[in-house]
């Protein structure tokens, strides 16, 4: 499986990705946001096969150290609103200009930041969390940055119940999202040999970001929650 970018791109891909991989473990996501656009100027073909498999491999790791704060039926709440949002976005991405998608979505995410900074305590009810779930559905796959909706549900949550659940919503929509492209012939041998190249990147992100758990869960993972939805927006 030869790797079709030179070995200072591949590196400077690892970085990325590692770096990404460290906000994800830390606050429960932001490797889409942050590595995503730079990584599809080094090569399109990183996108979105191999962050896909990068956040499935992540967030098994995420989980399994926050597992205390998993909620099960939250998190089925989530999958379920998922689908059908996933399936909405790939209709309209045949009708719609995809640029068009994306500036709405951009202004919706901005409109729930917004909203996020009135007095008011959001809880992840099941009616919410399908909502939430449809929306990160159709946002992931009309832009392939679906965090946002989820993340603004669970803000006021604390670290280790954001990280796990957020975790859980993200490991079973990218092992859904990485079967289909597969099954459709989108995520190949090139696709994988790409993802292994930058995996060990992303676990030495993820792990590292143990180390500053207790930093930000001290007050800090809500702004920085609500900064990752304005910068993705």
């Amino acid at each position: 499986m030869g790797l079709p970018i030179p070995p200072l791109e591949l590196l400077l891909a690892a970085l990325l990705v590692a770096l990404g991989s460290f906000l994800q473990g830390a606050l429960g996501f932001g490797l889409a946001i942050f590595a995503a656009p730079p990584l599809f100027l080094i090569d399109p073909a990183f996108i979105p096969g191999p962050v896909l498999f990068v956040a499935m491999v992540i967030s098994v790791i995420i989980v399994w150290r926050n597992r205390a704060g998993l909620a099960l039926g939250e998190l089925g709440s989530a999958a379920i609103g998922r689908m059908p949002g996933m399936a909405v976005a790939f209709w309209l991405l045949a009708a719609a200009a995809q640029w068009l998608l994306s500036l709405v979505l951009g202004a919706a995410v901005l409109l729930g930041v917004v909203v996020s900074l009135l007095p008011g305590d959001i809880r992840p009810t099941r009616n919410r969390l399908l909502v939430a779930g449809f929306l990160s559905g159709f946002m992931g796959t009309a832009t392939s940055v679906g965090g946002p909706p989820m993340a603004l549900l669970y803000q006021h949550a604390r670290g280790p119940h954001i990280r796990a659940n957020l975790g859980g919503y993200f490991l079973f929509g990218s092992t859904v999202s990485l079967a289909g492209m597969a099954l459709l012939g989108h995520f190949g041998r090139a696709e994988l040999a790409l993802a292994l190249a930058v995996t060990p990147g992303a676990l030495a992100g993820v792990l590292l970001s143990g180390r500053v758990h207790r930093w930000v869960d001290a007050g800090r993972i809500r702004p920085a929650l609500l900064a990752l939805c304005a910068l993705s927006a």
